[in-house]
């Protein structure tokens, strides 16, 4: 009879390290589902990024087009302005900017015509 006792205590054993097995089992498949979600969300984080600084330089170059639009419409004013035989400091005051500002709109062949009667005189004379 004593067999049988030591049987069932042995059974009972192996009925318990079944079960703690198989909770095991279990804790280490939720462990690597989990693990797979980290490595599927790292890996999908790369590509975010990457996709966002396309659509940053796409936005970039966008911009630099827009100003460069608004800064040709901002100098034919400055040249209309000129040609209507406004002085450049005149156009800077009225505008707010710098005389330099002005220049650096005027095209060479506007400039040119724009130039004052003594300009070209005192251009004579040192030639």
């Amino acid at each position: 009879m004593a067999e049988l006792r030591s049987s069932g205590k042995q059974t009972a054993a192996r009925q318990r390290a079944r079960e703690k097995a198989a909770e095991y089992r279990e804790k280490q498949n939720k462990l690597e589902q989990l693990a797979t979600d980290f490595f599927v969300a790292s890996d999908s984080i790369e590509g975010i990024d990457a996709n966002v600084e396309k659509e940053i330089a796409a936005a970039r170059e966008r911009g630099k087009k827009h100003s460069a639009d608004a800064r040709a419409k901002a100098d034919a004013v400055i040249v209309a302005m000129l040609e209507l035989g406004a002085p450049r400091n005149e156009i800077a005051d009225r505008l707010g900017i710098a005389t330099r500002d002005v220049k650096r709109a005027t095209p060479v062949s506007v400039g040119a015509s724009t130039s004052t009667p003594s300009d070209d005189e005192s251009a004579g004379e040192n030639v």
